[in-house]
């Protein structure tokens, strides 16, 4: 009788331990995931940021008389 309940004691921490494995590996999907999003995140900033900053770099040193110059030489009532 009693060798019924080793085995069965056996098995059932063999199942635990199996369940245990199964919610640490789902943690660590959920975390390495999370984590490649805010690397992704991280960069597309990154990039926004470098085009922002040359975007108004060109507008800071382009002059009102330039400004007028490009839009009259791209738009004309012809068009």
């Amino acid at each position: 009788m009693n060798k019924i309940y080793v085995i069965i004691f056996f098995c059932v921490c063999v199942f635990g331990a199996y369940v245990v494995g199964l919610k640490i590996a789902d943690t660590k999907c959920h975390m390495q995931i999370a984590q490649e999003s805010l690397i992704t995140t991280q960069k597309q900033q990154k990039i926004t940021l470098q085009n922002n900053r040359i975007l108004h770099d060109q507008v800071y040193k382009t002059g009102v008389s330039d400004i007028r110059h490009i839009l009259q030489s791209k738009y004309t009532i012809s068009e």
